[in-house]
């Protein structure tokens, strides 16, 4: 009963004051996610039992609800924020990526605050230096320093246009406060992959800083589409479904759709991919995955699925024509975009930012943003023999006992770093069961799979985990199925957990992730055992397994 008094008397005050929802902040807003997510829920559970009709009126319903609720209940969502914190990386480095590189942001940065009468905001006395042997924190005297170096890089003109970018978005922009400063210069600086930065290079060169927001409704636009052609290829209540999650989800608090710019291309090109497999189209499927894997790199895991299913297929002396148009689509958009990136900025670039993401996602710089099963093994959770129900009244001291610490511990990054062989054995063996469950699914349905591998083998951010929006439209695609019905629920139900632990725990990230990361472990294990259960069954068999 803890839990639902501690939301229901958020929710009264919201209640009792509906003015005060107006352009209302993101703790209210997670708030709200909560009993409109436990809805979803109950109307996935009553899905096949009600007309439909009915069904999908609830649905456009709660659907528009949570939409208002993304939007924090004013239009300043959309028109009129921005994101500072991202917009220093995505826009300012890709911008400048000729002259500063993956390495010289932060120096170059706190130079120019420390150059214009700062430093304007608390920037503490270290921050987050990075050079060929990695990520590593350094004095502000050091980045001073290699700030002057940096600028030698940059003709006069450029350094002031420079100059005036970067103030603009941290002193004028009203986006940017001395929490945040101190926080990403600690933060592990431009991580663009270089087909990335080839892309959003001259967007951010054609547009000034003061119409920054412009570029934001790139991203709207495309998830707007991808959504769209969901609704195309598997009917409009998936997409309502679809965009359900993409409004409710907690990987999409940060940033928000229309606070940055293609931050989200990589999930629409998959949604979008996905839509075409559905459509019996595989190339221009694989051109999406194409373009998904070479702005990110970890959605090519997205082919796992549909190469298992065409590697089975070969040892039994069968070629699947579609996984083969898939598998070419997708090298066409890789090597198109790569060979882009390598043209104009030279191989060595590729080579740094491979390098970059390996040290960055080493146990060692680990943090309580990112999930995986990595987070799952060391975390006790509610399973563990110290855990007793939390509550949110209890002294600070007793809260971490139950809870956990608010940070990753050196102890559980070692403990990470040493389970490494275990955690790569378990998902070997998840992979290849799921795989083997797979071989008689459908070509979408395979390729919704691909999040299994990026949560098995990968410690991502928690917002790169938006990217279970193909699950939810693999199982909103057809709800009569229990499979699907339980799939969906618990997806959601995870998603409901998340907001409840961000609204009333928000402090205690390794207590949200950690039981994350459990709950999406049991998801996969769930779904593992059905497809395996069901690749063994006849048609029929496997028509009434998944019923």
């Amino acid at each position: 009963m803890d839990v639902l008094t501690q939301i229901l008397t958020r929710l009264g005050r919201i209640l009792g004051d509906p003015a005060s929802l107006y352009n209302t902040g993101r703790t209210v807003s997670e708030v709200i996610k909560v009993p409109i997510l436990g809805l979803a829920i109950l109307l996935a559970l009553v899905w096949r039992f009600i007309p439909r009709k009915t069904a999908n009126v609830a649905l456009i319903v709660l659907t528009l609800m949570a939409t208002v609720n993304y939007s924090r209940w004013g239009p300043k969502v959309w028109v009129e924020k921005i994101d500072a914190y991202d917009l220093v990386h995505y826009y300012i480095n890709a911008k400048y990526f000729d002259e500063l590189g993956y390495y010289d942001l932060y120096p170059a940065a706190i130079l120019a605050d420390h150059s214009n009468g700062g430093p304007h905001f608390q920037e503490g006395t270290r921050y987050m230096a990075q050079d060929e042997n990695g990520h590593g924190l350094k004095s502000i005297g050091h980045a001073l320093r290699q700030g002057r170096r940096a600028k030698q890089n940059f003709t006069p003109e450029r350094w002031e246009q420079f100059e005036h970018d970067i103030l603009w978005l941290q002193r004028e922009s009203d986006a940017m406060s001395d929490k945040l400063w101190r926080q990403m210069l600690q933060d592990h600086g431009f991580n663009g992959t270089p087909a990335w930065t080839v892309v959003a290079r001259p967007l951010a060169n054609m547009v000034p800083v003061e119409a920054v927001k412009l570029l934001g409704f790139i991203d709207v636009a495309l998830l707007v589409g991808a959504t769209l052609l969901v609704g195309w290829a598997y009917g409009r209540s998936t997409a309502w479904w679809l965009w359900l999650f993409l409004v409710t989800t907690y990987s999409t608090r940060w940033p928000v759709f229309s606070w940055s710019y293609l931050r989200y291309d990589y999930i629409a090109a998959l949604i979008s991919g996905m839509a075409m497999l559905k459509k019996g189209r595989p190339f221009v499927a694989g051109l999406f995955t194409g373009w998904a894997g070479a702005m990110r790199m970890f959605p090519l895991m997205w082919l796992y699925g549909p190469g298992m299913k065409g590697l089975i297929g070969l040892s039994r002396k069968h070629v699947d024509r579609k996984l083969v148009a898939l598998a070419l689509g997708t090298l066409v958009g890789v090597v198109a975009l790569e060979g882009a990136a390598v043209v104009t900025m030279g191989p060595e670039q590729v080579k740094v930012h491979f390098d970059n993401m390996m040290d960055h996602n080493s146990a060692e710089q680990l943090s309580s943003r990112r999930v995986g099963m990595a987070m799952a093994l060391p975390y006790e959770g509610p399973f563990g023999p110290k855990y007793v129900p939390p509550n949110i009244k209890r002294n600070k001291k007793r809260t971490e006992q139950v809870l956990g610490r608010r940070f990753i511990q050196p102890e559980r990054k070692q403990k990470v770093a040493e389970q490494k062989p275990l955690r790569f054995a378990i998902a070997a063996g998840v992979m290849l069961l799921l795989g083997w469950g797979l071989r008689k699914s459908e070509d979408d349905e395979a390729y919704a799979f691909g999040f299994i591998p990026l949560f098995l083998l990968t410690t991502a951010s928690y917002y790169y985990y938006v990217a279970r929006a193909t699950l939810i439209v693999l199982h909103a695609a057809d709800l009569k199925k229990t499979r699907n019905q339980v799939g969906l629920v618990m997806l959601l139900l995870i998603e409901m957990f998340t907001n409840y632990a961000a609204s009333v725990h928000g402090e205690y990230r390794v207590y949200l992730i950690g039981n994350v990361a459990w709950g999406l472990a049991i998801y996969t294990a769930v779904m593992m055992i059905w497809f395996v259960a069901e690749s063994h069954l006849g048609r029929g068999g496997r028509e009434a397994a998944a019923k």
